[in-house]
């Protein structure tokens, strides 16, 4: 689905206010709620004059709407502990001190959706959750993100927080319901976007702390919904040869078709590329910056489209654990490279937002076929989340097999055996995302890639593991610190040297 709210979304509000200059921080405008009926929004904001002055948005923003975060409030732990199972036993005075304090944000962190405070009518961005939520931190995170969620979900289970983590759950699971896939956070800005399909993985982790079958029969349901939406909105058939060299012992089976999810959003790939429709309202200053600017022939956003929509990728930019990372450097139709690389030599970087950029930068920013490219980590994830709801499948029929779990089961088989036709190096033991026009792996190394030796490890072919474990420990000892999500200095803030 499309973001389509007159005021959070897209439409004259949004640009107008953004445009203006009045926030420091364009996701701070988009968090706030009305204090009037959106009619009456509306109708203020017909009433500026067509070119209005940053004062007089400044005074509209004022009279109709609340601060951000108004309609988010702090909460209570209802199964709050001071004695969390991960500090049992430890007596060290310095670790359980430490170990305290780090159990102790969670009280911090706590929050909930209070409507209470908005009149009949009023509009706000926060999407509507029953539960407590765990907000990532920060200044601007006053929602629930999808991908932190992840590893939230892990640590409430760590600190025995069983309930809390079950609403956290139920949360998503009702993004599910309503939109059929978990947004990226928990704004109606988001519902144009996935984060990672790791809701599966997520119960999983919470039936293996529990053993709560009940909780599984209602959470199965849609986690297939989940599924079945990556299935038909991010995925593509791939017809191809396995390379011998994967085949291990299998035999040769000639040619192979088969399905790999993308990382790029398919339903934007269609979608109208014009006016700010598609700039993400939570960083729509940048996004329309970038899209609007002219390089030397085509112009950037002509060129973007050309090879998938910049403003798709933008999308696909937030995806956690993406972010750019395995861009083949094959040129597509033309490249950002390409023509970033020409309008650099113009020389103009009042107009261009990647004349500073160097050639390292520009290699990974580049190439962004994001509907053209096998994700290992995406395809590591569904293969894992696939294997789950196959086992659940078993689970809810006492340990038996089922026509669902047989088939979920050869779902998951056949994506692993993809990945490793496809993605697998058996030289160096490891992945790389795979660019399906040009059949080449990514020439970008990610620390992305590594997901699927947590995915499937154990059924990799045994004479390559020694490769993968020297591959690893040189990475590990170029970089003792942890390891980076590229070895390019993009400046963005996920990657090398952060």
């Amino acid at each position: 689905m499309l973001c389509d709210h007159p005021i959070y979304c897209n439409g004259p509000i949004l640009s107008t206010v953004m445009l203006s200059g009045v926030f420091d921080k364009d996701k701070t405008f988009v968090d706030m709620p009305t204090s009037k009926p959106v009619n009456d929004v509306l109708a203020a904001f017909h009433k500026l004059p067509a070119n209005a002055t940053k004062a007089q948005v400044a005074q509209f923003v004022d009279d109709n709407f609340h601060p951000a975060g108004y309609d988010v409030i702090e909460t209570e732990l209802e199964d709050w502990t001071e004695d969390p199972p991960f500090l049992r036993g430890v007596t060290d005075p310095v670790l359980r001190g430490y170990g305290m304090s780090v159990h102790n944000q969670w009280k911090q962190l706590a929050r909930r959706r209070d409507p209470s405070k908005l009149c009949a009518g009023c509009a706000s961005s926060l999407l509507a959750t029953n539960y407590t939520f765990i907000s990532p931190g920060g200044s601007t995170s006053r929602e629930f993100a999808y991908w932190n969620t992840y590893y939230i979900n892990l640590g409430l289970l760590r600190s025995g927080l069983y309930q809390t983590a079950k609403g956290v759950l139920r949360n998503l699971l009702d993004m599910v319901r309503s939109y059929g896939f978990v947004p990226t956070g928990g704004r109606v800005y988001f519902t144009d976007r996935s984060g990672l399909p790791l809701l599966a993985l997520m119960v999983n982790d919470y039936y293996q702390a529990t053993k709560d079958l009940l909780f599984v029969a209602e959470a199965l349901p849609l986690l297939v919904k989940e599924h079945e939406f990556w299935d038909m909105y991010r995925s593509v058939n791939i017809t191809y040869t396995p390379n011998s060299a994967t085949l291990s012992k299998r035999q040769n089976p000639g040619v192979v078709t088969s399905k790999v999810s993308t990382l790029g959003p398919d339903l934007f790939s269609t979608a109208s590329s014009t006016s700010s429709a598609f700039t993400r309202p939570e960083n729509f200053l940048a996004d329309t910056a970038t899209a609007k600017t002219e390089l030397a022939s085509p112009q950037l956003f002509s060129t973007a489209q050309n090879s998938g929509s910049l403003y798709a990728a933008s999308e696909a930019g937030t995806m956690p654990s993406v972010q750019y990372a395995n861009r083949t450097t094959a040129e597509v139709g033309p490249s950002l490279f390409s023509t970033a690389n020409r309008r650099r030599s113009l020389d103009i970087p009042t107009t261009n937002p990647f004349a500073s950029f160097t050639h390292d930068q520009l290699l990974v920013l580049g190439s962004i076929g994001i509907n053209d490219t096998a994700a290992v980590n995406i395809n590591s994830i569904l293969y894992q989340a696939e294997s789950i709801i196959a086992n659940f499948y078993q689970l809810a029929a006492y340990g038996n097999n089922t026509h669902e779990s047989i088939a979920y089961s050869r779902l998951a088989s056949r994506r692993r055996q993809t990945l490793i036709d496809l993605a697998y190096n058996p030289q160096t033991g490891l992945f790389a995302d795979y660019h399906i026009s040009t059949g080449q792996h990514a020439d970008i190394w990610s620390i992305n890639s590594l997901w699927s030796f947590w995915a499937f490890s154990d059924t990799l072919p045994a004479e390559s593991a020694h490769s993968a474990l020297e591959s690893l420990s040189e990475l590990h000892d170029k970089f003792p610190g942890g390891l980076p999500n590229t070895f390019y200095n993009t400046t963005l803030l996920w990657d090398w040297p952060n």
